[in-house]
């Protein structure tokens, strides 16, 4: 990779990183290439992100700017600002060109105050989804250039609105050192073993597991199933159950499919927050489940990095996995959730060699950052997308195709945005009642 030269910090394009860092105060991140240490996917984007532009010989002159200090490689500059405001007051000062942060409700709030006050324009990285209140907001607020989702099917969501026309996608990017690479069982060879990677929170969907568990064991009674992460996985304070895995009310709700009495099911391995050693794990792992309910999933970096280390995947057919997952069973109900594993468990079919060239080709680090550099270089300076919206994808997913049509009748009409509510908005609306009622009846 090239180094960036260290003679001068004059280059012709100046953008900043804003982003709390306040549960990673102090973090060593100087190997931050080598892998996530074992932090939240959002997190360990933003700073690698930031470290691989600062270090790239592009003519971008990078600054994170950090609530907390942290410890980077030389070459990495960074800024202490307590808030976002001052960090933009600041990026206005010095004459940045763009600010990237972190899409979120506090930060909707903060930007709305800021509309007026500077001449430097704001990325907002969509990491998350974006709640159907704001899209109005972003879509007209002078200040915020563009909207980066994370995967193509995520800026999807927006096509029929006027969003749309600020939105383009950059994947994420996934690290494994090369030496868990080496020597790689195949998956059909694997002994039937079951791994979850994730905050164990109701979003994420490991109840739905935890419920699938029995029924996978009747089949194959010799199954194991390894635990990844905790209900702390993203810094926040959490009053853990009894097994530590997750906040109390919601571990009671699932843990009786796991245990037995005061023990674990034999073969149930709960592994609390890991960094590189996980992949000691995933290359024994013959199916990997992550998020399998998909409702708060943008891309899935664990997704990638199982089906990277040789794992076929099991879950729910979602916004991220649409794009993500390509060796692997995606089920519409996840009461299906059982078989789907089951079926990969039982499955004697190799699909590493192609899944691997779509992985590198489309998630390495190299070809993620390169397409930052290019929004930074080319596409925003000439007033251009990265990705043109044809051709379509996945047409019969969430009504795209109706929402393709309506786009292009916008296009050529553009008050029909202020008359022709968006498809996307019923198809977020109708995700977030379903969720908000299963919550209340199973939570």
């Amino acid at each position: 990779m090239l180094r960036k030269r260290n003679y001068d910090r004059l280059f012709a394009m100046k953008i900043s990183i804003f982003f709390d860092n306040s549960s990673h105060n102090g973090r060593d991140l100087r190997e931050i290439e080598k892998g996530n240490p074992g932090m939240g996917a959002t997190d360990y984007m933003f700073f690698l992100i930031g470290h691989l532009l600062s270090i790239r010989d592009n003519g971008i002159d990078v600054t994170m700017m950090l609530t907390h200090p942290m410890i980077f490689v030389d070459g990495v500059h960074q800024e202490i600002c307590k808030s976002m405001t001052k960090a933009y007051e600041c990026c206005c000062d010095n004459g940045t060109n763009y600010m990237i942060v972190q899409h979120g409700n506090r930060y909707v709030k903060e930007i709305k105050a800021l509309q007026k006050r500077g001449k430097t324009k704001i990325i907002v990285w969509c990491e998350n989804f974006v709640d159907t209140k704001d899209w109005k907001f972003y879509s007209t607020c002078s200040i915020v250039e563009r909207l980066i989702a994370v995967s193509r099917e995520q800026a999807d969501v927006y096509r029929d609105h006027r969003l749309y026309l600020k939105t383009d996608w950059i994947f994420n990017c996934v690290v494994i050192p090369d030496s868990y690479m080496k020597n790689l069982t195949p998956g059909p060879e694997r002994q039937p073993i079951v791994t979850y990677i994730g905050a164990v929170i109701p979003g994420k969907g490991f109840h739905l597991l935890a419920r699938a568990w029995p029924q996978v064991l009747r089949a194959i009674p010799d199954a194991g199933l390894y635990v990844i992460g905790n209900g702390g996985l993203y810094g926040s304070q959490v009053q853990f159950g009894k097994w530590n895995l997750a906040e109390k009310n919601y571990e009671d709700s699932f843990m009786g499919y796991l245990s037995n009495g005061d023990k674990l099911l034999p073969g149930v391995h709960l592994m609390g927050v890991m960094g590189n050693e996980k992949f000691d794990i995933l290359r024994k792992t013959k199916v990997g489940v992550p998020n399998p309910s998909g409702l708060t999933e943008t891309f899935c970096n664990s997704g990638v990095e199982m089906q990277m280390m040789g794992a076929a995947i099991a879950s729910r057919r979602c916004i991220a996995y649409m794009d993500t997952v390509c060796n692997g069973t995606l089920v519409n109900d996840p009461n299906k959730l059982a078989n789907a594993i089951i079926k990969e468990l039982n499955s004697k079919e190799d699909r590493y060699s192609k899944t691997r060239v779509y992985i590198e080709k489309n998630f390495s680090p190299n070809v993620v950052v390169a397409q930052w550099e290019k929004l930074f270089l080319e596409s925003l300076p000439n007033g251009q997308k990265l990705h043109e919206p044809l051709p379509l994808t996945n047409p019969n997913f969430e009504g795209k195709k109706w929402k393709e049509r309506m786009r292009r009748l916008k296009t050529k009409s553009p008050w029909l945005y202020y008359v022709i509510p968006s498809i996307g908005t019923y198809t977020e609306w109708y995700k977030t009642i379903s969720w908000a009622i299963w919550k209340r009846i199973n939570l």
